[in-house]
């Protein structure tokens, strides 16, 4: 094997790692997750409760101004 930039080719297949030959997990929804919270819905509910529909932009009330006619 030769490759541009000695050093940097990966090693024969037989001598990878796990994860260097690109397997995958046996089980890949098995990686484990955040704890289940037993509020989760009423806490997403209230914090989306507290969001505003339509909020403005940081430099809206700036731009206004400058191009408003006085």
């Amino acid at each position: 094997m030769s490759a541009p930039n000695q050093g940097r080719q990966s090693p024969e297949p037989e001598n990878q790692t796990e994860g260097q030959s690109g397997a995958t997990a046996s089980n890949p929804n098995e990686q484990g997750g955040a704890p289940a919270n037993e509020n989760a819905q009423e806490n997403s509910d209230k914090t989306k409760g507290k969001l505003s529909s339509n909020p403005t932009h940081p430099l809206e009330e700036a731009a206004n101004e400058k191009t408003s006619k006085k």
